[in-house]
């Protein structure tokens, strides 16, 4: 695995029948299962019901290659299909573990419930030194575990951005998602130094429901040494994304907030824009898909 050295309202009507509208949440990061045994990854998921009335949430995990996985009701007789229905009474909270050793999950994983419920949702990543078995993560000692990050569920957005670290024993990690079941997603990365110049850029696609995940390095191959700095994401279609310090040399895991940026009202005008480092040249659709530290010029020709 990856992450072990371092993871709107009304309902509306179709043909005269009332259809219920859905939010998505999105947990980036997922792990699950060994990594040499008997070390071994665990997720814990959370959900907090901050509605008065009770909602069904509905999860579904994916590997990077965007294939849908079972990880909750897998015992004593494993559910059929890949999607687990989570029921939570009003004002209610509920805890799910997934279960230590199978299946073996490297992804992410999606929240579906009714668009006018509220809900609030984590992932507990835990890298565990103890053989697998009936043990909940709650009743293991300190020293069973030995790296433990909760990283809040996110809605997926155009723009992210978050702190970038690149020292010896210090290193950023993110993964990269996207939610859409048919749409590739088109991913423009911008590496900020701590004057806020472009110190990298990269692009990518991420097919539908693929993840990416990568130490910052391994993202710019020409990042600076010792580097400080910030991380910001730009996307054609809504994408999630998440964050994690590693400590080395003991692989000590710290969430990094990922923070999704508000669009706004931007004008429906093409935006030839040049990124510095490159050269590159792109007519973008709106100013506000221009990835931050490029140019903008009168025009690419």
């Amino acid at each position: 695995m990856r992450w072990v050295v371092f993871l709107a309202c009304a309902g509306a009507f179709l043909s005269g029948a009332a259809v219920a509208e859905t939010r998505e949440a999105i947990l980036p990061i997922v792990v699950n299962g060994y990594t040499r045994e008997p070390i071994h990854f665990q997720t814990k998921i959370r959900i907090v019901n901050l509605s008065p009335s009770s909602v069904e949430v509905t999860l579904e995990a994916y590997q990077n290659d965007g294939t849908a996985v079972r990880i909750l009701e897998l015992f004593p007789v494993a559910r059929t299909g890949t999607t687990t229905v989570l029921k939570i009474a009003p004002l209610g909270s509920i805890e799910s573990v997934t279960a230590e050793d199978i299946p073996a999950l490297d992804g992410w994983a999606r929240l579906t419930y009714d668009s006018l419920a509220a809900i609030a949702a984590s992932a507990e990543l835990d890298l565990i030194d103890a053989p697998v078995g009936p043990h909940p993560i709650c009743r293991r000692p300190s020293h069973e575990i030995l790296a433990s990050a909760e990283l809040p569920a996110v809605q997926a957005a155009r723009k992210f951005n978050a702190f970038a670290i690149d020292h010896p024993y210090r290193r950023s990690a993110y993964a990269f998602l996207n939610p859409s079941p048919v749409q590739t997603a088109h991913v423009f990365l911008s590496l900020l130094d701590s004057s806020g110049n472009l110190a990298a850029s990269k692009s990518f696609e991420i097919r539908p429901q693929a993840r990416i995940a990568k130490f910052v390095a391994e993202l710019f191959s020409n990042i600076p040494s010792s580097f400080t700095g910030s991380l910001r994401v730009t996307a054609d279609i809504p994408v999630a994304a998440g964050a994690l310090q590693v400590l080395f040399p003991e692989g000590k895991l710290i969430n990094v907030p990922m923070a999704a940026l508000e669009l706004g009202p931007c004008t429906q005008v093409i935006t030839p824009a040049r990124n510095p480092l490159t050269g590159e040249c792109r007519d973008f659709p709106t100013p506000c898909d221009v990835p931050e530290g490029w140019q903008t010029v009168a025009s690419c020709k």
